[in-house]
């Protein structure tokens, strides 16, 4: 069966979505297609993802031993030769999934079809791979997923750097198409643009293939929670006049950036505004008494709508630890809208990301 398709998640600094975006997103996608199986690849050294996955912090910390360490352990095993026989790298089959760890096994929260090569949740020196050898891992991987009798759905996070380091050059070579989160600012989409250029002058030099395909303006300020027309498209909450102003600002530069960048963006040829349309969406501050616990706990958004909905009431608790986490039906209606938002666009990319989008459709 095919590799239906692969995202990397990137950005040049921390904080500004990619494990949470990969998380939610992943186990969304899990639970809304049961029938096709998601591999999340942590790639990011401190594990931040591993450990939501697993339960969270306070769970996670049990397993330390056991489960982590999954992709440190698999990159290293590819340059290992012992007793005279070669590493996977040069074997003639990869079977992936026993690299892989079926999460729901470890925390019934995720969907039984969620897969997780994990991270190793400490620091680990950043030890240089040669081209050749990157590229043949990336080639040795897919064509593991695409020769599986399941079909697959790859997802990888990766740590904020503009090197970048070699476990995101392993997360680009994997994934032809690169989903950006960054702060609603100009400053912060300054830094990003270096990243990007540092993506394309890698793609010219035939290293990576990567596309950036999703631009999301991340932590947008709510008025209320109404959908508002702005420049012609319809926008899933209503925000300030302030977040309006640097949103058009920074689309505006974001359409220079992609003429100084030929090729980059998957939809590049477009006029200024269907790259708009086609390239950026817009996700809302979500509220900490859903988010925090979420992370916390190792709840999925799309399982804390299940419970509560399954509960019959208007509010739902979450403890983590001595904490206690209050949210209200509404609150967390909300933040699963704004993911099923984001998670909807994505989609609806995945299936023509080499086309422009249906007319018609959102922007933001």
């Amino acid at each position: 069966m095919p590799l239906q398709s692969s995202h990397v998640f990137a950005s040049h600094i921390g904080h500004t979505g990619k494990t949470t975006l990969c998380y939610q997103m992943s186990c969304y996608y899990a639970k809304r297609h049961p029938d096709i199986r998601v591999l999340v690849m942590d790639l990011a050294e401190e594990g931040d993802l591993t450990k939501r996955l697993l339960g969270g912090v306070d769970a996670a910390r049990e397993k330390t031993t056991e489960l982590f360490g999954g992709a440190f352990n698999l990159f290293a095993d590819a340059g290992k030769k012992s007793s005279g026989l070669t590493s996977w790298l040069w074997s003639s089959t990869l079977d992936l999934s026993q690299h892989a760890t079926q999460i729901c096994k470890h925390n019934p929260a995720i969907p039984e079809n969620l897969y997780l090569i994990s991270s190793g949740a400490w620091p680990m020196a950043d030890e240089h791979m040669e081209s050749d050898e990157r590229k043949r891992i990336c080639a040795k991987i897919q064509e593991s997923l695409e020769k599986s009798e399941a079909t697959w759905k790859l997802f990888c996070d990766t740590d904020g750097d503009r090197r970048p380091s070699t476990f995101t050059m392993i997360g680009y070579g994997l994934c032809p198409h690169a989903i950006v989160p960054l702060h609603l600012n100009k400053g912060d989409l300054d830094r990003t643009e270096t990243m990007m250029g540092v993506l394309q002058e890698l793609r010219e030099k035939n290293e990576i293939k990567t596309q950036v395909l999703l631009i999301i303006w991340n932590f947008v300020n709510v008025v209320k929670d109404a959908p508002m027309e702005h420049n012609g498209n319809t926008l899933p909450f209503t925000t300030t006049k302030v977040s309006l102003d640097i949103l058009d600002t920074c689309n505006e530069r974001l359409c220079e950036v992609r003429k100084d960048l030929p090729g980059l963006f998957v939809h590049g040829e477009s006029s200024d505004g269907d790259f708009v349309k086609n390239t950026t969406t817009i996700l809302r501050q979500l509220a900490d008494n859903v988010l925090k616990p979420s992370e916390e706990m190792g709840k999925p958004f799309v399982q804390m709508v299940d419970e509560l909905a399954a509960s019959g009431k208007k509010s739902i608790k979450f403890k983590s630890g001595k904490v206690e986490y209050t949210a209200a039906d509404s609150v967390v209606s909300n933040v699963d809208e704004s993911l099923r938002n984001i998670e909807a666009k994505f989609e609806a990319m995945i299936l023509g990301a080499q086309v422009p989008a249906a007319a018609g459709s959102s922007g933001y």
